[in-house]
């Protein structure tokens, strides 16, 4: 009896060393379990539910790109499922809206009011119960003949999309806010010219707060091919000059496709495609 019992206290404080060691602040893969990821299969953009029993992530097979779904049970995650929604190719950009708990994403599907064109368009799906509900393209002005690939909203209803359309101003992918109108239409107020540049900027995420924003960047300086940067915004309204959140969070690799946990608490991104997280307090948000 004796040594069955040291023997349970031992397992019992190996546990909870083990427990305690994976709130570390250094950032961890989210799947250890999972294959090493290629240039093929890269995944990236893990967006959690306000609940925190669904997370969705959008993940790379040749020149396809799907959603997939993994869902909490009990003290782990099922193994990942493909999501079934309407597309010719590719989804892409999953962020679950702290506003309503919908699922926003981009799709190639063909819209009935753009026929034969193959450009990506923002739609969303709600999230009620643990089902999903029926997909539909985000109605207003945001969808174009170009393409919107991501979309993020805070609580307040506040969205920050991307998409490469001439009236954002620049000549690549870039950002700008936009809010529902009293019909329940998405209407763009105005390209974010504070942060965009002339290379991509892409893979937001928006704090539930509306004050925080991450997004991947080319621009210097930079450790690796791509960074993750993040801004606040200001009392004004415009937000701040961005900032490169460093190490250990960016490396020389390609670090990209920033998304949050449902309680706000967890970064997650992708580091050379596989997936990783780290808690938000970890990161260096304030200039030195």
């Amino acid at each position: 009896m004796t040594k069955t019992f040291f023997l349970s206290a031992i397992v019992a404080a190996l546990t909870v060393a083990s427990c305690s060691g994976s709130q570390s602040n250094e950032p961890r893969l989210v799947f250890p379990e999972a294959e090493a990821p290629t240039q093929f299969t890269r995944a990236y953009s893990l967006t959690e539910s306000s609940d925190g029993q669904v997370r969705v992530y959008a993940k790379e097979n040749g020149d396809e790109t799907w959603l997939y779904e993994v869902r909490r049970e009990g003290v782990g995650w099922s193994e990942p499922k493909r999501m079934e929604l309407p597309a010719r190719k590719t989804l892409t950009g999953p962020s679950f809206s702290a506003a309503d708990g919908a699922l926003y994403y981009s799709s190639d599907e063909e819209l009935p009011e753009m026929p034969g064109r193959k450009d990506l368009n923002l739609w969303s799906v709600p999230l009620e119960d643990g089902t999903w509900g029926i997909p539909k393209p985000v109605p207003g002005d945001l969808n174009t003949g170009a393409n919107e690939i991501m979309a993020t909203v805070s609580a307040d209803g506040l969205m920050v999309f991307v998409s490469n359309h001439s009236r954002m101003g620049g000549g690549g992918y870039e950002m700008a806010e936009a809010r529902q109108d009293q019909n329940g239409d998405w209407v763009m107020e105005r390209p974010l010219n504070e942060l965009n540049d002339s290379r991509a900027n892409d893979h937001v995420a928006l704090t539930a707060d509306g004050k925080m924003l991450f997004f991947y960047s080319h621009r210097s300086p930079k450790l690796g091919v791509v960074d993750i940067w993040v801004s606040q915004k200001a009392d004004d309204g415009t937000w701040n000059e961005p900032m490169n959140l460093g190490e250990p969070l960016n490396t020389a690799g390609i670090d990209y496709g920033a998304g949050l946990s449902g309680d706000g608490e967890t970064l997650f991104f992708s580091r050379d495609g596989a997936l990783y997280e780290m808690p938000l307090k970890a990161l260096k948000l304030t200039r030195p």
